[in-house]
């Protein structure tokens, strides 16, 4: 029988709910550098290890909901904890503490190549990846062609994946993931990879699929694509939920904090440079990667 929960949810439209979620990592502590010293105090080189080894909280605490039909995008710098939250939404990883609920089938595009067997052909794997979705030989036999088509893969589909370059990888994947009647698609960086024709028409699909009713939670840092197609947008920092809302307010928020964090990023943002920032997200990273080691030897300076 259903829980309460979960009877509440499915009244309410809601695709997926996160409720206080935190993901914690061990981090290995530094063994004895000398063989020697191994050897002759095992046990302090053992005790030594184990007290210094420390943990890494991805994800914080972190709720929210998103309905049926909305394109939810969540943006914030490296080491934010937004991936891991992906990743957790799809289930390749379990939460330390709280709970999501995902009521739809799940369909995914997160790391390049996951999920695909290299030894096997493209149209092997697309069959492949609809049987573990539970769909029948005959409904993956019918989406086929559109598929390669999308991907624009006719003359390679039959060859082994292992021959394939990243950008036809991305393709195949997006292609097999969009197609495959999702209720849920979650969506990573990975786009990033393909050429900047290709994005557009996967863009273009996603929204197509929003349109449907297709529930879409993308990881990005395409400001611009973020302020297009998003209904709402979430920023993380430091793996903590800091603000929901609408997209161009989001996006505003979190240049504003980047600016915020640093002199060189607020002059920067100063000389004109925010409109590049929100159409590249090149640009983007390399601000990012600042803040993300400001946020590391400020953590250093902690301990």
């Amino acid at each position: 029988m259903p829980s309460e929960s979960l009877l509440a949810a499915q009244q309410a439209g809601v695709a997926i709910r996160v409720v206080g979620v935190s993901k914690r990592y061990r981090l290995l502590g530094h063994a004895p550098r000398e063989l020697k010293t191994m050897l002759l105090h095992p046990r302090d080189s053992w005790r030594a290890w184990r007290e210094s080894r420390s943990y890494l909280w991805a994800v914080r605490q972190v709720s929210f909901d998103v309905t049926r039909g909305e394109f939810f995008s969540i943006i914030g710098a490296n080491g934010s904890g937004k991936s891991t939250l992906l990743r957790l939404l799809a289930g390749l990883s379990r939460p330390t503490s709280g709970r999501i609920e995902v009521h739809g089938r799940i369909s995914t595009l997160l790391e390049l190549g996951s999920g695909f067997h290299p030894q096997a052909t493209g149209r092997e794997n697309v069959i492949i990846n609809g049987l573990l979705w539970g769909m029948t030989r005959r409904e993956i036999e019918a989406r086929l062609p559109e598929i390669v088509a999308f991907a624009g893969l006719q003359e390679f589909i039959d060859q082994p994946m292992r021959t394939y370059s990243s950008g036809m990888y991305v393709r195949l994947g997006f292609a097999i993931a969009a197609f495959l009647d999702p209720e849920i698609l979650l969506v990573d960086e990975v786009l990033a990879v393909g050429d900047a024709k290709f994005q557009e028409k996967c863009y273009d699909h996603i929204e197509s699929l929003r349109r449907r009713g297709v529930t879409i939670v993308m990881v990005s840092h395409d400001l611009a694509a973020v302020e297009r197609f998003s209904t709402r947008a979430a920023l993380m920092e430091r793996g903590q939920l800091v603000a929901i809302g609408d997209p161009h307010e989001i996006v505003g928020l979190h240049l504003e904090r980047l600016a915020a964090s640093s002199p060189e990023i607020r002059r920067a943002l100063e000389e004109g440079i925010e409109q590049r920032i929100r159409e590249s997200p090149e640009a983007l990273r390399e601000f990012e990667e600042k803040l993300a080691e400001k946020w590391a030897e400020a953590e250093a300076r902690k301990e």
